[in-house]
C-alpha cells in the first residue's frame, strides 16, 4: 500500500477526528432504502433503528433504572455535541456512579476519552463495554479506541491486530451500521489491510455516500489502487462535504506528486489520436464522395453554353477548396502529435529495455538515431521555402510574332488575358501557372506563365495546338492557378520530411512519423488530385467550346503519344552519346543507331489512352476526357483557317530553339551525373 506517500500518520489522525464525534452516539442512521441497497451490495440484512430512535430507546431504559442518570446521560450527549468533552466526561462518570456497569455509558465515555487522547483509560472502558455485551456498537467503539492512537508514537502491533480482527468480524455482521464501517475503515488504514478498506468503503458508500469520511477513506483506497482520477474525484467530494481546505490542498499536492505522468499523457494521446483518426476518416470520406460527385458532374458539363463552372461543378469546386484547406490545417496540427509519439515511443522503448535489465547499446543507438533523424526532418520540413527560379528558359515572344498572335487570339477566345511570359523546357510538358503574391493573384495581376515543352511541337498541327492552349487558358479563366499556396506548402513539407526520413535511414515500419507521412500523403493526394481532375475536366470544356472536340482530341492524343516517343528517343540518344563520348549539338535532330521498336511505342500509346483511372491521378483518364468532350454539342468559335499548318511554323527559328534546349539537357546531365557532353567534336 502507498501509506507513506499519503503521509498516513496525518491521515489516521484526521480520520480519527472524523469518526470521533460520530462514534459518541454509536447509533445508526440507516433507513429502509439504505438497508435494501446494502443487502444487495454486501449481504447485510435486518431492519435498523434511526439514531434518534436508538438514543430514545436506551435513554428510556436508563430512565427506568434512574431518572437522574437519564438526565445526566442526555446532558453528556449534548456537551459532546458542542465539543465540551470535559463536561461530557464528568456527566458520563456520574451516570456510571448511579448505574454501575451500564455499558452504553462506558462506550460513550470511552469515545470521549479517545478524543481527549487518554488512550489507556479509553481502551479499558471500551473493553468493559465489549465484555458486557458484544453488540455492534460496542465492537465499533473498541475498534475505534484501538485504532486511533496508532497514529502516534505509542502505536502497538498487538492492538493493531486486535482492531483488525474485530473490524473484519463487524463488517460481516448483519447488524453492521455506518459507524461499524467507519471504525473498520480506520482499523484497515492503521493495519494496512486493503481488502478490509475496500469492503468498509463499499459499506459507507451505501450508508452515507456523500459523507466526508466516506469520500476521505475512498480517496485513500483509490490512491492505494493507483486510480488517480477516482482519488481526485473522492477528494473533491470530501472537500465539498467539509474537509478542511489545508488538508485538501495537502492531499491534492501528494496525489499530483505521486501520480505518474505517463498515464495522463497516454490518455491524452489516445484521445488526440482518436480525434485525429476521426478527422482523417472524415476527410477521406469527403474526398471519396467528392471524387464520385466530380465524375457525375463531368458528364453534365456539356449542357451549359459557356466554359465557366456552374451548377454541380461550381459547388464541387467550392467543396474541394474547403476540404483541401481542412486537410492542410490537419497536417500542421498533426505534427506536434507526431513529435510526441516519436519522442514518447523512443523514451518508452529505452525505459522498457532499462526496466527489463537489458541494455543493448546498438539497439538503443538505433532508437535514438531514428528519433533524431525524424525530428530533424520534421523541423526542416517546416522551414523549407519555395525556390524562386524560372520554370524554364524564358522565350522572347516578340521574336516570334505568329506565336505571339496565337497566344493573344486564344486568350480572347476564352475571355481572359494572355500569358505574360513563356518558358521553354526540353521535354513535352504543356502547363500554366501564376507567380506572385496572394494579393496579386486576388487582383488578377500576378505573372501568368506558359511552360512549353519543345519536344511536344514535333508533328503537332496548329489547330490541335490552339485547342490545348485553350485548355490551359481555361485554367486561368476558372481561376485554377490562383491561390493554392497553402496546399503547395503542405506538398513541399511532406516531400521534404519524407526525403529527410528516408535519407537518414529512418523510413521503417516502426517509425510513427514515417507511417504518418505515408498515410497523410495518400489522403492529401486523393483529395488534391480529385480537385485537380475536376479542374482538368472544366478546362477541357473550354477547349472543346472554343476549337471543337475533334481538335482537342487530336491535341490530347498527340501529347500522349509524343511524350512516350520523346522519352524513348531522348533516352536512346543520351545513352549513345554518353557511351560513345560523342558530341550532341541538337537532341531533336540526332538520329541514334538504336531505337525501341515502333510497335512497342505504339502499344504503350494505346495502353496510355486506354488506362484505367486511379483516384491518385491528377488528370482523368484520356478515355474519359475524350468521351466527355465529344458529348459537348457546341459549334467552335475559334479561328481554324490554318489548322493543318505545322506548329513549328509559328516560331521564327526552330534550330535556334532546339539548340538552346539541347544546351539545357547537357547542363542537366552535367549537374545530375557529372558527365560532360560536348556540343561539337
Amino acid at each position: 500500500m502507498i501509506y507513506s506517500s499519503l503521509r498516513v500518520r496525518a491521515a489516521r489522525r484526521t480520520a480519527a477526528v472524523l469518526c470521533g464525534v460520530a462514534l459518541l452516539a454509536l447509533g445508526t442512521t440507516s433507513g429502509a432504502s439504505a438497508q435494501d441497497s446494502l443487502s444487495a451490495a454486501l449481504g447485510v440484512t435486518g431492519q435498523r433503528e434511526t439514531l434518534e430512535q436508538f438514543t430514545a430507546r436506551i435513554t428510556a431504559e436508563l430512565h427506568a433504572r434512574s431518572p437522574e442518570a437519564a438526565d445526566l446521560f442526555t446532558q453528556a450527549g449534548a456537551a459532546a455535541e458542542r465539543g465540551d468533552f470535559a463536561t461530557a466526561e464528568a456527566d458520563y462518570r456520574r451516570v456510571l456512579e448511579l448505574v454501575p456497569g451500564w455499558y452504553h455509558a462506558q462506550r460513550r465515555l470511552c469515545t470521549v476519552l479517545v478524543t481527549l487522547q487518554r488512550h489507556a483509560e479509553a481502551v479499558a472502558l471500551c473493553r468493559q463495554a465489549f465484555r458486557a455485551a458484544e453488540t455492534i456498537e460496542n465492537t465499533s467503539a473498541l475498534v475505534f479506541a484501538l485504532s486511533v492512537p496508532l497514529a502516534g508514537a505509542e502505536s502497538r502491533a498487538d492492538e493493531v491486530q486486535e482492531a483488525l480482527g474485530l473490524a473484519r468480524k463487524e463488517v460481516r455482521d448483519p447488524a453492521a451500521d455506518v459507524y461499524a464501517f467507519r471504525s473498520a475503515c480506520l482499523a484497515a488504514l492503521a493495519g494496512k489491510d486493503e481488502p478490509l478498506l475496500a469492503r468498509c468503503v463499499a459499506g459507507l458508500d451505501v450508508f452515507a455516500p456523500s459523507a466526508l469520511e466516506t469520500n476521505y477513506f475512498g480517496m485513500i483506497l483509490a490512491a492505494n489502487e493507483r486510480d488517480w482520477s477516482r482519488a481526485e474525484e473522492r477528494l473533491r467530494r470530501a472537500e465539498a462535504a467539509g474537509l478542511a481546505a489545508s488538508d485538501a490542498a495537502e492531499f491534492r499536492e501528494i496525489i499530483a506528486r505521486e501520480r505518474p505522468w505517463w498515464p495522463r499523457l497516454a490518455r491524452a494521446g489516445v484521445v488526440a489520436g482518436g480525434v485525429w483518426a476521426v478527422l482523417m476518416l472524415a476527410l477521406l470520406t469527403a474526398g471519396l464522395w467528392l471524387s464520385r460527385a466530380a465524375l457525375r458532374a463531368a458528364g453534365q458539363v456539356g449542357a451549359a453554353p459557356a466554359g465557366e463552372p456552374v451548377g454541380l461543378a461550381a459547388a464541387l469546386r467550392r467543396s474541394y477548396r474547403v476540404v483541401l484547406w481542412l486537410a492542410c490545417v490537419l497536417y500542421y496540427l498533426s505534427l506536434p502529435l507526431v513529435v510526441l509519439v516519436v519522442v514518447g515511443g523512443g523514451a518508452l522503448a529505452v525505459m522498457g529495455l532499462w526496466s527489463a535489465g537489458w541494455l543493448p547499446v546498438k539497439l538503443i543507438a538505433i532508437i535514438l538515431l531514428v528519433v533524431l533523424v525524424t525530428l530533424a526532418a520534421m523541423v526542416k520540413s517546416l522551414l523549407v521555402r519555395p525556390v524562386r527560379a524560372d520554370p524554364g528558359v524564358r522565350l522572347d515572344a516578340s521574336e516570334h510574332p505568329r506565336f505571339q498572335a496565337v497566344l493573344g487570339e486564344v486568350a480572347r477566345e476564352i475571355g481572359t488575358r494572355p500569358v505574360d511570359n513563356v518558358y521553354l523546357t526540353p521535354d513535352t510538358q504543356l502547363a500554366v501557372l501564376e507567380r506572385g503574391g496572394v494579393l496579386g493573384q486576388m487582383r488578377n495581376a500576378a505573372e501568368r506563365c506558359l511552360i512549353l515543352g519543345v519536344g511536344v511541337l514535333e508533328g503537332l498541327r496548329v489547330g490541335p495546338f490552339k485547342a490545348v492552349l485553350a485548355h490551359e487558358y481555361g485554367h486561368f479563366s476558372n481561376r485554377d492557378t490562383a491561390g493554392g499556396g497553402f496546399a503547395l506548402a503542405v506538398r513541399r513539407s511532406i516531400a521534404v520530411m519524407a526525403s529527410g526520413i528516408a535519407r537518414g535511414g529512418a523510413a521503417t515500419w516502426y517509425n510513427p512519423a514515417w507511417l504518418f507521412i505515408n498515410a497523410f500523403y495518400r489522403l492529401f493526394l486523393r483529395i488534391s488530385q480529385g480537385a485537380s481532375r475536376l479542374q482538368e475536366v472544366l478546362a477541357d470544356r473550354w477547349a472543346a467550346l472554343a476549337y471543337g472536340a475533334d481538335q482537342f482530341e487530336h491535341g490530347l492524343r498527340h501529347i500522349i503519344a509524343r511524350t512516350l516517343e520523346f522519352e524513348a528517343r531522348a533516352g536512346a540518344v543520351l545513352k549513345e552519346v554518353i557511351e560513345r563520348k560523342a558530341p550532341l549539338a541538337n537532341l531533336y535532330a540526332y538520329q541514334p543507331a538504336e531505337l525501341p521498336p515502333a510497335g512497342e511505342i505504339e502499344q504503350a500509346v494505346v495502353a496510355a489512352l486506354d488506362a484505367q483511372p486511379s483516384p491518385y491521378d491528377s488528370h482523368p483518364s484520356p478515355a474519359q476526357r475524350l468521351a466527355w468532350v465529344r458529348a459537348i454539342d457546341a459549334r467552335p468559335t475559334g479561328d481554324l483557317t490554318d489548322e493543318n499548318a505545322d506548329a513549328w511554323s509559328l516560331f521564327a527559328d526552330r534550330a535556334k530553339i532546339e539548340t538552346l534546349m539541347t544546351e539545357e539537357v547537357r547542363a542537366n546531365v552535367q549537374r545530375a551525373h557529372g558527365i560532360a557532353i560536348p556540343a561539337s567534336a
